[in-house]
């Protein structure tokens, strides 16, 4: 007779999902900057100013303790492994669907990928849009990002409108 297995350890349990506070932003900061690296890799268009921090910094203060607003973060004890940003709009009266929340940023660490993090911030703000009566979420996802285009596939998202750009120079 082997020895007992044991049951999987659920690494998401132990992480907490709550609203960012002040004292979250330079870490939020310090995250999106990787975000911003790996896409400007993929994409010119993506390329940051070089106030970027100070600008991100302000708008994520900007987005604290509004009601069309939310920015959460997953927690693990005093280190912040990810956050995400959603805000909910008012498209003009010839709308059905006038309320619509958009997700701005959902990142997580290096290293703590893949472990049903990013999962687990996307679900907080598409509960906290559907309290406030959002039926409907966009975003929009790097096509080059082919990993995240299949996070949100994963998540339920499905293509219905092409984002497109065009360069003047």
């Amino acid at each position: 007779m082997g020895s007992p297995r044991k049951a999987p350890v659920d690494a998401t349990a132990q992480i907490t999902i709550r609203p960012a506070t002040i004292h979250d932003v330079p870490e939020i900061v310090g995250i999106w900057g990787q975000l911003a690296v790996h896409h400007a890799r993929l994409d010119d268009a993506f390329a940051v100013a070089g106030d970027w921090e100070d600008e991100y910094r302000h708008f994520i203060r900007s987005l604290l303790g509004r009601d069309d607003a939310l920015a959460v973060v997953g927690v693990q004890g005093d280190r912040l492994l990810g956050f995400a940003v959603g805000r909910i709009s008012l498209l003009p009266p010839f709308f059905a669907q006038r309320r619509r929340g958009y997700i701005h940023d959902v990142v997580t660490r290096e290293g703590f990928r893949r472990q049903g993090i990013g999962r687990r911030l996307v679900e907080a703000l598409l509960e906290w849009m559907r309290e406030a009566g959002v039926s409907v979420a966009e975003l929009t996802v790097a096509v080059r990002n082919r990993e995240a285009v299949a996070f949100w596939e994963a998540l339920g998202f499905s293509r219905y409108m092409y984002h497109m750009k065009r360069d003047l120079e």
